[in-house]
């Protein structure tokens, strides 16, 4: 019978370290390279989508690497 009698004693895990509080949204930059034409397309057609709105994309850009002209767009996500 004794082996059905409960035990008193109890545990108390270790006082855990604090953690490190995890961010809740990261940015993410979105880069259109092409022509001016080109680029303003996809711009209106975000924007159609409900992707962002047409001023929240940097102005016109030279790209280093192809030399096209480009437009970035930083979104935040939520993680």
């Amino acid at each position: 019978m004794q082996e059905f009698i409960p035990s008193t004693e109890t545990y108390t895990p270790p006082p855990a370290s604090t953690p490190t509080p995890q961010p809740t949204r990261e940015p993410v930059l979105i880069t259109i390279i092409g022509s001016t034409f080109a680029i303003g397309l996809i711009i209106k057609i975000l924007h159609r989508l409900g992707f962002a709105e047409v001023g929240a994309w940097s102005k016109p850009q030279i790209d280093p690497t192809s030399g096209k002209p480009m437009r970035v767009l930083k979104k935040w996500i939520r993680l």
